[in-house]
């Protein structure tokens, strides 16, 4: 049955008066508990530890599920860096990069396109600029082409044709600084194998006739020639003849030095176009 009233407290008197400690589960508590975390909202009066435990089973759902998402982080920071050494490097997110999938499709894919870009400009086409002004008025300073080179295996060269060569040794022996003897020259071929030329009172004779220059940049000062083109080399002269380091003074081009043929000016654009012949120059003529 229930018990008299006030029997709790005589329990606990009797309890005191035997000299044994009143059980922990109904011992009194002597003022409010400090709690923190998610039971905090529970502690503003005095509770005792079954009230504890029912607030302590209804944590707050927003601080819960940060909980939940801290675990998460937690577990895979982990997982990146056992030993706790602060996380990948940025060379091992590469090398991890380039293990995966993507990541090798796209490292093939751009060592392709360099691949081609390269041989698309060793073997067809590359950019050239005017350093200077032996080639005017057909180029100026700073003028940009591209030069090809994939026609002279069907096309031979030509008269009149804008070449870009590697200097030959001769015209080493014409220059002040060692350096430029190996640089690359434009200049325009005049004769090829079997022509003669002579330049004579300011006029270009091509196979005894007048070449009739349209480009260059007034008559040449000087007399050259005659002399006839050996086979396997051309002689080619700047379009500024009285400024241009040319066959003229340092002889015949051999074909083998020739880079390419200029074909197009792009720059800059108020100058941009294809570079042709200009010139009527008669071919020789073979006896049948």
């Amino acid at each position: 049955g229930a018990p008299p009233a006030g029997g709790g407290s005589k329990s606990h008197a009797q309890a005191f008066a035997l000299g044994t400690q009143p059980s922990a589960a109904f011992a009194p508590i002597a003022g409010p508990m400090r709690l923190r975390g998610p039971a905090a909202a529970c502690a503003q009066r005095p509770v005792g530890k079954m009230a504890l435990k029912m607030c302590e089973s209804k944590p707050d759902a927003k601080e819960s599920a940060l909980q939940a998402l801290a675990k998460v982080d937690a577990a895979a920071a982990k997982k990146k860096d056992p030993e706790g050494g602060g996380g990948d490097s940025f060379l091992d997110e590469i090398v991890a990069w380039i293990q995966s999938d993507e990541g090798r499709e796209e490292a093939f894919q751009w060592t392709l396109t360099l691949f081609v870009a390269i041989a698309f400009r060793l073997l067809i086409v590359e950019p050239r600029f005017i350093p200077s002004l032996s080639m005017y008025p057909t180029f100026r300073v700073g003028d940009q082409l591209a030069v090809e080179k994939v026609t002279k295996y069907f096309r031979p060269y030509q008269k009149t044709d804008v070449v870009v060569f590697r200097a030959p040794e001769a015209f080493a022996e014409y220059v002040d600084d060692p350096s430029k003897a190996n640089e690359d020259l434009i200049k325009r071929i005049m004769a090829v194998a079997g022509d003669t030329i002579q330049v004579k009172k300011g006029v270009t004779y091509i196979n005894g006739q007048d070449a009739k220059e349209t480009f260059t940049n007034g008559k040449p000062n000087y007399d050259f020639g005659p002399v006839t083109v050996p086979d396997g080399f051309v002689l080619v002269l700047g379009d500024n003849r009285n400024a241009s380091l040319d066959s003229h003074i340092w002889g015949f081009l051999p074909i083998k030095n020739i880079i390419g043929r200029a074909v197009l000016k792009y720059w800059p654009l108020t100058h941009a176009g294809f570079i042709e012949n200009e010139s009527a120059i008669p071919s020789i003529t073979m006896p049948l």
